[in-house]
């Protein structure tokens, strides 16, 4: 199933671009995901104006180089079921070669959540992420975030939402 959605960029914040010169060479730098809000509470699948998942995230990222990344969205009610969001350039081209630490949040729109029959467990990646199985019909969608470099944050799961058809 092929889904759509964007990524809004805010509140970038460059850390300390003096102080982590000496962090240049260190490289393989995952960058940290915390989920800050998640609208609406329920999806319609079958009302294109209910059916749009909004979630916004802090991140962090010692090296720079989450921009032209990836956020990987897996909606936990089946296997596979995943959306790749490209991530715009977030620093420049010179923070990027030096290593700057940069933080902020992003928000990350998937568009069009369809209705499937969630299975009786959560996939492997969103039980490794604290997920568990449907209840009630609703289920999580957890976010990784994957650096230019491939490097990937630990993820963090949405509280349970329901998929009506």
């Amino acid at each position: 199933m092929r889904r759509s959605g964007e990524v809004w960029v805010g509140a970038v914040v460059v850390v300390g671009a003096v102080a982590s010169m000496g962090l240049v060479g260190c490289g393989g730098a995952a960058p940290t995901v915390e989920i800050l809000e998640v609208t609406p509470e329920a999806l319609v699948a079958s009302d294109d104006a209910k059916d749009d998942l909004s979630v916004v995230v802090r991140y962090s990222d010692p090296d720079g180089d989450l921009g032209e990344g990836v956020a990987a969205i897996h909606d936990c009610r089946v296997d596979r079921l995943v959306t790749e969001l490209a991530i715009p350039r977030i620093a420049n081209a010179d923070g990027v070669d030096h290593g700057v630490p940069i933080e902020g949040e992003l928000t990350l729109v998937l568009a069009d959540v369809g209705a499937v029959t969630a299975a009786a467990e959560p996939p492997a990646k969103c039980a490794e992420l604290g997920a568990t199985a449907p209840v009630g019909g609703a289920q999580v969608f957890c976010i990784v975030l994957i650096d230019a470099a491939g490097n990937e944050s630990e993820g963090a799961c949405t509280a349970a939402i329901l998929v009506s058809p």
